[in-house]
């Protein structure tokens, strides 16, 4: 009998508003930054966790995102696999990285380019929920539930994790677009591509 898994939780954050299992927790104000939103959505996450503030955008919001699902589903230390995808890597990082070589004054900043690379994210969550499972960072044109699916199942039905936390991640100052969701044997949704299109669109 194939094994059906279920979605327990999810987190959704998009320019105007960060929701959680369907409830609307806060919404951005018209005149306040991706950046200042993240910042807001972190203060009222009650997290705890000053790291956080050296983060790049794309960290955040990932952070941000797990942050949700974990108050409401234990992840801690637990064999929880992270496949996180989006089109544009960490181009946001890259591009400020790029600008403080050329810039003859200050050089390059060593805080910047350590967020060069989009698995970091990976990598700030596994620490912050000390997690030592399988994690993959996938590069996508446009969001694919299809894809996302594959690989979590692939991870799932192979027994490399107990549980994953799969989705969507893009972060610059001008836009947010992300979803993360866990899967695994508990839920209320089943895993499938429609209710995950469902979930982002």
């Amino acid at each position: 009998m194939t094994q059906t898994w279920k979605i327990s939780s999810y987190s959704r954050i998009t320019n105007q508003k960060i929701i959680s299992d369907g409830k609307v927790l806060w919404e951005r104000n018209p005149d306040e930054s991706v950046s200042d939103f993240l910042k807001t959505i972190y203060r009222n996450s009650e997290a705890n966790y000053p790291k956080f503030f050296k983060m790049d955008l794309l960290c955040k919001a990932a952070f941000l995102a797990v942050e949700f699902i974990s108050k409401k589903v234990q992840i801690r230390e637990t064999n929880t696999a992270l496949v996180f995808s989006n089109r544009g890597a960490s181009w946001a990082s890259d591009q400020k990285h790029a600008e403080t070589i050329y810039n003859q004054e200050s050089g390059a900043s060593p805080a910047v380019f350590v967020y060069t690379l989009p698995n970091i994210a990976l990598g700030e969550i596994s620490i912050r929920h000390q997690l030592f499972s399988e994690n993959l960072f996938l590069i996508f044109e446009k969001f694919s539930s299809e894809n996302l699916v594959n690989y979590t199942e692939q991870i799932l039905s192979e027994n490399k994790a107990d549980k994953v936390l799969a989705g969507w991640v893009e972060a610059d100052e001008n836009n947010l677009d992300v979803l993360i969701y866990l899967v695994e044997n508990e839920g209320t949704t089943n895993h499938t591509i429609e209710s995950i299109k469902n979930l982002y669109h």
